[in-house]
């Protein structure tokens, strides 16, 4: 497999993702709004963005912060919701595991939910500029960035952002990719899977663990799909 990055893949995933900038942008304002009132600095919110960049995880934590913070419940909080990323990031080595390091660990890092299922459908329709998954992520992260800061900004204007349901905004984004990467009813399988575990889960356990149950769930059905070992051909009765 031939592997490329260019400029004009660049602008391609750019171009790709962009419709879901604006959702995630409302939501960004909305973990800005949250953190200026649980007492993030702009400077703490900032670093976060960068070093960081997931915003479940970021909006998760904003009630542990205090002082002095509990950085093992923060760390632990974290790493559950971000394990998700091990199976997304694990799905784009066959694009690009012959591109150099210094190119791919920085791509990895700027993968989001969103820039993720965009690159990936268009992985599928046969796509294999690897600069796409670095628009997919630019887009993304051009939506969030400046969002957290208006956001922060408007934190003593807008004491309740649900009641003008920002709130739904991380929801509807997530419902555009889930539908918008539908392919077939086997499809329907893992998603079911992942909604019935992450709910079951969610109403049995404390904490996130809901979300690494669900994914696992989706990725188990995908793998047993897509196990063509296990049809077993039955041979016609002789006559």
């Amino acid at each position: 497999m031939t592997v490329q990055f260019t400029r004009s893949g660049v602008v391609t995933g750019l171009r790709a993702t962009a419709p879901l900038a604006l959702p995630v942008a409302a939501y960004g304002a909305v973990y800005g709004l949250l953190a200026q009132q649980a007492g993030v600095t702009w400077l703490e919110a900032s670093l976060l963005n960068l070093f960081v960049f997931a915003g479940a995880s970021q909006m998760a934590v904003l009630p542990y912060w205090d002082h002095p913070l509990p950085l093992l419940v923060i760390a632990v909080t974290t790493a559950l919701i971000n394990l998700r990323f091990v199976l997304l990031t694990a799905s784009l080595r066959p694009w690009l595991q012959s591109l150099p390091d210094r190119i791919v660990y920085p791509m990895l890092h700027n993968v989001a939910d969103e820039s993720w299922s965009v690159a990936m459908m268009r992985y599928r329709l046969g796509e294999r500029d690897a600069g796409v998954v670095v628009g997919c992520n630019a887009a993304i992260a051009l939506g969030w960035f400046p969002a957290t800061l208006i956001g922060f900004l408007l934190g003593d204007s807008i004491p309740d952002p649900e009641q003008f349901g920002l709130d739904f905004a991380f929801a509807a984004v997530f419902a555009a990719m889930l539908f918008g990467g539908y392919r077939s009813r086997r499809d329907l399988g893992p998603w079911f899977a992942s909604g019935i575990v992450a709910v079951i889960v969610w109403l049995l356990v404390p904490g996130t663990w809901y979300v690494v149950a669900g994914g696992i769930a989706g990725v188990a059905v995908a793998i047993w799909q897509a196990d063509d070992s296990r049809h077993v051909d039955i041979p016609d009765a002789a006559s």
